[in-house]
């Protein structure tokens, strides 16, 4: 039986609030815990409103089946949508109303600057007009076990500050008995991440911030050098390929097979449960010959859409509820519970204020790493049509890299020459709407 249905709701009008909204999203186990505890409390101080949350599978079920369900009248009135397709929803702006306008019509200001500048930029039009809500985004950290690192001679408490740094702790890891390191998702980690953080382009028009026009541009000389390393470093043991998610990493991390794992920062509180060693974490590594600091990592997670078809007494609700996320208190809980970055600089300064930091570095390692510096138009973060499919054609040509099938260089060749055929359909199948 499917865990959500997106019909039940217009039952929920009998229970007497004045507005009933549902939100459909993806969150699963400690997520959603955490989430319908702040939903709840929402319901509780709300006099005219009250949300009821509605599961997902996943990501990609709830963004699919959300929208079909709208296009028949029976979708959900907010709907989460993974930043792999903020583009894809952006460009059906039948779909939804900006929550911009949202706010202004319905709750009388909005000041979208209270918003980290990366997630804003992130889900907001070329104009500036934010769209959607951002919720839980995350970017990656360094996670490593303290325990293989006094083994191998190293010091528990410095982690890799570089690439090279890294190479140098992976071969005295692999003399401990250890692999060196491993990701997940690795066309986040090796390749967006690799281009936001050294300010590299990873694809034409901003990386696609200007335009549907984009087209790859991830086979630089300074992407092919990395793909080169770590496929070497693959031969010799200090990097073991892990597949495409998060799983397979995290439970290998946790079994102390790879000493270093490079995974979203958010991930934390599940990987304490997992490792039975202390933890480390530092920033992700940087390439010294490449940049002399790095600059800001983009960003992954989700935002919450406002979706058209709905009354003014709905549209009011949830307003009403985008507004009470934003709140400090609401950021600060979901930020501290979940390691998800805030998205407001106040619920920053707060966490900060209250010393949660000094107990909990990898929630900051994470902040910092967005908005110590200000982003550039190939660091704001990477924004394509159809990215879904690229993304997996991506991670084809970067394990035939790894596998030693292809070179670095044939390998992102295909990646480019693949993932622009489907942006180049991605492109013509909205100039002919």
């Amino acid at each position: 039986m499917k865990r959500f249905t997106f019909l039940f709701f217009f039952c929920l009008a009998m229970n007497g609030w004045a507005a009933d909204i549902v939100v459909v999203h993806a969150f699963d186990g400690f997520l959603k815990e955490q989430f319908t505890e702040i939903v709840e409390a929402f319901n509780a101080q709300s006099e005219k409103s009250h949300v009821t949350p509605s599961q997902a599978k996943n990501y990609k079920e709830a963004f699919e089946e959300g929208i079909a369900a709208h296009r028949l009248g029976k979708g959900p009135h907010i709907l989460q949508v993974y930043e792999v397709a903020t583009l894809s929803m952006m460009l059906q702006e039948d779909l939804y109303i900006p929550v911009s306008d949202l706010l202004e019509q319905f709750h009388a200001c909005f000041d979208q600057g209270v918003y980290i500048d990366v997630v804003r930029k992130f889900y907001s039009a070329p104009n500036g007009k934010m769209l959607s809500l951002p919720w839980n985004a995350s970017t990656g950290i360094v996670f490593y076990n303290k325990e293989a690192f006094r083994k191998a001679g190293l010091d528990p408490n410095v982690p890799p500050k570089t690439w090279p740094d890294l190479e140098k702790m992976g071969r005295k890891l692999k003399g401990a008995g250890y692999i060196g390191y491993t990701t997940a998702w690795p066309a986040a980690y090796h390749l967006e991440h690799l281009s936001c953080w050294h300010d590299i382009p990873f694809a034409t028009e901003e990386n696609g911030f200007k335009g549907i026009h984009a087209r790859l541009f991830c086979n630089h000389p300074e992407q092919v050098f990395h793909i080169d390393q770590v496929a070497k470093w693959s031969k010799e043991g200090i990097f073991s390929y892990s597949g495409r998610f998060t799983e397979t990493p995290e439970d290998r991390f946790a079994k102390g097979e790879c000493a270093i794992l490079m995974q979203g920062a958010n991930r934390l509180p599940i990987l304490k449960k997992k490792c039975p060693f202390e933890i480390g974490v530092g920033f992700m590594p940087y390439w010294p010959h490449l940049t002399e600091k790095p600059h800001t990592l983009n960003i992954g997670g989700s935002s919450f859409w406002a979706l058209q078809g709905f009354s003014n007494d709905d549209y009011r609700s949830m307003a009403e509820f985008f507004t009470y996320l934003s709140k400090t208190e609401v950021q600060k809980k979901w930020h501290q519970a979940t390691g998800y970055l805030p998205i407001t600089e106040a619920a920053y300064e707060e966490t900060k204020k209250e010393g949660f930091y000094v107990v909990h570095p990898a929630a900051e390692i994470a902040v910092l790493e967005v908005m110590e510096n200000a982003p550039t138009p190939h660091s704001w973060g990477i924004r394509l049509g159809n990215y879904v499919e690229v993304r997996d054609l991506i991670i084809d040509a970067l394990e035939k890299a790894f596998s030693g099938e292809m070179s670095a260089q044939e390998a992102l060749d295909q990646a480019v020459a693949e993932g622009n055929k489907r942006l180049e359909t991605f492109e013509k199948g909205y100039t002919n709407r």
